[in-house]
């Protein structure tokens, strides 16, 4: 199953942000999210030893349709966590997820999983996704879904609402997973892209 957004209107303003607003961008980010965070780097597989993530989920496209982990098999993916009411965190780990995506061509796919079940249906999520390349797809689910999705990435999440506020921390890790199904390597949010591509290639 392929799946290729056939008309997206790619979001000039944030595919044109400058170096600087970048940089100013990770650093609100890191203190944003920073008690949900792994802020390595990068973590080649070599490195990593028994991480304990295994790449299986089942999600819900904007169609509604099960969408699972086993549908992506021949193609690269790059996989993240997070939510489209994100200020800083989110943006750019999806900029950086769709430059590496549209520079990898036909052969990868970028995920964007929303954990925010109660404001970001399937639908905004891949909207939301879709500001950031053709080939970078939302996905949304059940708590259910969401939950066992999580766990089975070793991302943790929660959601806090208050009277005054609604927040949202999570990892923000963005996963690379191979045709054959396996992860290869565990990237911090503000990654460069040229770093993933290194690994792809």
């Amino acid at each position: 199953m392929t799946y290729l957004r056939k008309n997206s209107s790619v979001a000039l303003s944030v595919l044109m942000i400058s170096l600087s607003t970048t940089a100013v961008m990770a650093q609100d980010a890191m203190s944003e999210h920073a008690g949900h965070m792994t802020m390595t780097d990068h973590a080649p597989m070599a490195a990593l030893g028994d991480h304990g993530v295994v790449v299986d989920f089942e999600l819900t496209d904007r169609d509604g349709a099960l969408v699972r982990d086993e549908d992506f098999r021949g193609r690269h993916v790059l996989l993240g966590f997070g939510f489209t009411h994100c200020e800083h965190i989110c943006p750019l780990m999806a900029l950086n997820m769709g430059r590496v995506v549209e520079e990898a061509g036909p052969e990868m796919t970028g995920i964007f999983v929303s954990v925010d079940t109660e404001r970001d249906t399937a639908a905004i999520t891949d909207d939301y996704a879709g500001h950031f390349g053709e080939a970078m797809l939302g996905l949304s689910g059940s708590i259910e879904q969401i939950n066992a999705a999580a766990k089975n990435f070793k991302v943790s999440y929660a959601v806090t609402k208050t009277q005054d506020a609604y927040t949202v921390q999570h990892t923000a890790n963005v996963f690379l997973i191979d045709p054959n199904g396996e992860l290869v390597d565990v990237f911090n949010f503000s990654t460069s892209p040229e770093n993933i591509l290194e690994a792809v290639r």
